[in-house]
């Protein structure tokens, strides 16, 4: 497999935080966090290689857009941060977030007990001029406390003309992959004119794309009969293919809606990672109890 989706596990799994009954004790400072529930990958969380990048990353992130962050500022730091660690703890080593999510020092709070070089981290900065995106990454470098940003991309494409429209931009991520401050670079595409003008850029190391097998009434920019031949050659370019909106943005409200995606993404061979977003331990647990069945029969 190549494959997976970012932000969209809303509530829908919220009752089962109670019937699960799991209890998990504080963690002490300097060491990594242990969960007390079962390994869902005890031979290691699998892997990807993202596009020609270089770059590997595990093939499940977390989310920290989700409606715009809201929910992460609504549980607040202490249980994000508990969420977070969850995850580590499982073997997830991707994490999404952006500017505009406001999220940057909840996940740098996160982060502190564990190895940066471990971690792939993706932010993604909305400014349109050279300034102001070589002044984001120097303000992300400093809120993430790290030396490096794995990836930054352009965030939210809408239409076909963004490689004139964030002309200045675009030459500004170029030059910090340069100087080695961003790793690689790219942009998530909210219409799927956005998705196909990616195939004219031969710059772009990363695309950020929406993708599930229910189409547009589920957040899709297209229809999966659609998206799919175009994300495919981008990914037969060597463009490192990350997917978002897997669960509809909490719109897959059903665990065999939320497994239908799973596999569906993960057998199309051309989606490297995804990114989903979880508000509670039980969606996590959820989400990786699915992977773990789906890879044991690959």
């Amino acid at each position: 497999m190549s494959p997976l989706t970012r932000r969209g596990f809303l509530a829908g799994t919220s009752a089962l935080g109670v019937a699960a009954g799991l209890v998990f004790g504080p963690t002490t400072k300097g060491d990594a966090p242990q969960s007390q529930t079962k390994k869902f990958f005890p031979n290691g969380f699998p892997k990807c290689k993202l596009g020609k990048t270089g770059l590997e990353t595990t093939v499940l992130g977390m989310g920290t857009g989700m409606t715009g962050g809201k929910p992460y500022y609504d549980m607040g730091e202490a249980a994000f941060i508990k969420l977070m660690h969850h995850a580590f703890d499982q073997g997830v080593r991707y994490i999404d977030t952006a500017q505009n999510y406001r999220t940057h020092v909840y996940v740098e709070h996160a982060l502190r007990d564990w190895k940066r070089e471990d971690f792939y981290i993706l932010t993604k900065t909305p400014s349109r001029t050279e300034e102001t995106v070589r002044s984001d990454v120097g303000r992300f470098l400093h809120e993430l406390s790290t030396k490096y940003l794995d990836t930054v991309l352009l965030h939210c494409m809408t239409n076909d003309a963004w490689p004139t429209e964030r002309a200045g931009a675009w030459n500004a991520l170029i030059e910090e992959k340069k100087k080695g401050r961003v790793r690689s670079i790219g942009v998530s595409c909210h219409s799927f004119d956005a998705v196909k003008k990616c195939l004219e850029v031969p710059e772009l190391d990363v695309l950020l794309v929406r993708i599930n097998p229910f189409g547009v009434q589920y957040k899709m920019d297209e229809s999966p009969e659609k998206v799919v031949p175009v994300v495919k050659a981008l990914h037969e370019k060597g463009v490192g293919i990350l997917g978002m909106k897997i669960f509809g943005e909490g719109l897959c409200k059903t665990p065999e809606e939320r497994r239908k995606s799973l596999e569906f993404v993960t057998g199309l061979g051309c989606v490297d990672a995804m990114t989903i977003g979880f508000t509670e331990i039980p969606q996590v647990d959820e989400t990786l109890g699915m992977l773990s069945e789906i890879f044991a029969k690959k």
